[in-house]
């Protein structure tokens, strides 16, 4: 299993952070020019609701479907997390409140779980089957630009520019993260 984790403190009331996670249906598309469809399949963002994701990055479609494990809230922290329906991928948005704002943690998960079969099964996921779609370095890239691109949103209210979606498959996370600025971020998450 391979697990990538990507935080940010940002400068803004974690009252707007939990705002943004309220509508996230919408929120998930205009987050980023590289999400191009969110579906809250139940309405929202609760224990047991189904939920589906889309992106193109670097001309790999991400379109996964699942559901809802873990949600929780209260006056200083929310947390879900998101099991994809094959099981093979888990996902957490995290945010808490700080003396300075507040704080994003996005976590991704990549893997078979299963003790056993689990680490047989993920090399043929990722080494045979999956091989391009587990490149490590482009989804970590793209967890950081969502955070660069999140904080411009709750400090700023800036939302970034779409691209088009025939177009979307020319840029990298990479590439993008110039135009959402605060390149010394680069380098702070952890894989595990």
């Amino acid at each position: 299993m391979v697990t990538l984790k990507e935080q940010i403190d940002i400068a803004a009331p974690f009252e707007r952070l939990c705002m943004w996670a309220d509508n996230f249906e919408e929120e998930f598309v205009k987050w980023s020019p590289l999400h191009l469809e969110c579906r809250l399949l139940d309405g929202g963002i609760r224990t047991g609701d189904r939920v589906r994701f889309y992106e193109i990055v670097m001309g790999l479609d991400y379109d996964v479907t699942g559901t809802i494990v873990e949600s929780v809230r209260d006056e200083h922290h929310f947390r879900f997390v998101f099991e994809s329906d094959k099981r093979t991928a888990v996902i957490t948005f995290e945010g808490e409140r700080t003396d300075e704002g507040c704080r994003f943690s996005h976590t991704e998960s990549f893997g078979m779980q299963t003790p056993i079969i689990g680490p047989v099964m993920n090399f043929l996921i990722f080494k045979v089957l999956y091989r391009k779609k587990a490149n490590w370095s482009l989804i970590r890239d793209d967890m950081i630009l969502d955070n660069l691109y999140l904080s411009r949103i709750l400090k700023d209210g800036k939302y970034p520019e779409r691209i088009a979606k025939e177009q979307i498959k020319n840029y990298a996370p990479r590439d993008l993260m110039k135009g959402a600025g605060e390149d010394a971020l680069w380098g702070r998450g952890t894989v595990y």
